[in-house]
């Protein structure tokens, strides 16, 4: 199959499970080592202002609290 038929049976399969049909849905599960989130995580914080920063510290730090108890 051609990338113009697998992008047109895509699409068909994208609206026949929007209507309703389940069988149609698909899920991909790609698996990432914790070292390279970690690594992508940091690499996004440090783009952050100063205020945003600390923002971001107080919503893990709530999601934190809110586990361990």
């Amino acid at each position: 199959m051609g990338v113009h038929e697998d992008t047109l049976q895509g699409l068909q399969e994208a609206l026949a499970y929007v209507k309703g049909d389940k069988t149609k849905g698909r899920s991909n599960i790609i698996e990432m080592p914790e070292e390279k989130i970690d690594e992508l995580f940091i690499e996004k914080f440090k783009k952050l202002s100063d205020i945003n920063k600390l923002e971001a510290m107080k919503i893990v730090d709530k999601l934190y609290y809110a586990e361990v108890q």
